[in-house]
């Protein structure tokens, strides 16, 4: 999921397919409408997140269909520029707690909500 809202965020495109293929309920709707306030913006989001995800809880036991994810998201080196050229503004990025809930859809395991704190919660 982090992968394609990267990508998404490089153009803003709210439209983009993989965040899909990898997104549902609450995490899509949040990255979707991030990326309809950034086009509208004029801002993309450019560079890298450091991710290092961790299962932290699977349900049921025997044959899952619904993980719990905590992550440190690093969002260091990925920041906001004005479309046009140029950053944003002057905020650096941080280390985000980040967990997650993903679950299984259609033979598909998929992100369907995510808790992104504040930088430096991490």
């Amino acid at each position: 999921m982090w992968g394609a809202f990267v990508e998404a965020a490089k153009t803003s495109d709210p439209d983009a397919p993989d965040l899909r293929i990898h997104a549902s309920g609450q995490a899509l709707k949040l990255i979707v409408s991030s990326l309809y306030s950034n086009r509208d913006q004029g801002k993309v989001t450019l560079g890298d997140l450091d991710i290092d995800p961790k299962v932290t809880e699977v349900k049921p036991a025997q044959a899952p269909t619904e993980v719990a994810v905590l992550d440190c998201v690093d969002s260091t080196n990925w920041l906001e520029y004005k479309s046009s050229g140029g950053l944003w503004d002057d905020k650096p990025g941080g280390k985000h707690r980040t967990t997650a809930t993903v679950v299984l859809t259609d033979s598909t395991w998929k992100v369907s909500s995510f808790i992104l704190e504040e930088s430096g919660t991490c």
